[in-house]
């Protein structure tokens, strides 16, 4: 009987004092300076505050297809990251526009927003997040396949 006392006030602390994150929001209309894009974030966490970021840039339709199955490629990874994923009409990486530029600016301030308002620090070896560290770090994705080179995918896409 002790025994399974025990176990039950183990795991009644996991429950009470672990952080179980799981979110999913997605806004897929927005719009700056006339040009429309969208904006996905996931995270799925356990055990860990210092979740490391991934931000994806892509072009808008590419998008929603990673919107709709980021869910099901990431419980595959069982990781703690924050994925961040926007998607810009007509985006095109070899030529970034001035309002692409800004739409980027913007999503990449949200991010270091809702991090520092959540208390959620950079790993504890890097710098904190910045604007200079997004932008060196972001990901830009041209076909949906290239995903599994970050969230390491057992099926394909």
């Amino acid at each position: 009987m002790k025994k399974v006392l025990f176990i039950c006030l183990i795991f009644q602390f996991q429950i009470s004092f672990g952080q179980n994150v799981s979110i999913e929001i997605s806004d897929h209309y927005r719009e700056l300076d006339g040009k429309a894009y969208a904006t996905y974030q996931f995270a799925c966490s356990s055990y860990s505050a210092l979740r490391p970021t991934l931000v994806i840039l892509t072009n808008k339709d590419l998008s929603f297809e990673l919107f709709d199955k980021l869910s099901v490629l990431y419980k595959a990874k069982q990781e703690y990251t924050d994925v961040w994923i926007l998607g810009i009409t007509n985006f095109n990486q070899k030529n970034i526009s001035e309002i692409d530029k800004k739409i980027i600016d913007k999503f990449l301030q949200q991010i270091i927003k809702y991090r520092a308002d959540n208390n959620l620090p950079s790993m504890e070896l890097e710098p904190p997040d910045t604007l200079e560290t997004l932008q060196r770090d972001k990901i830009i994705i041209e076909k949906k396949e290239e995903i599994c080179k970050y969230l390491m995918c057992k099926n394909k896409i």
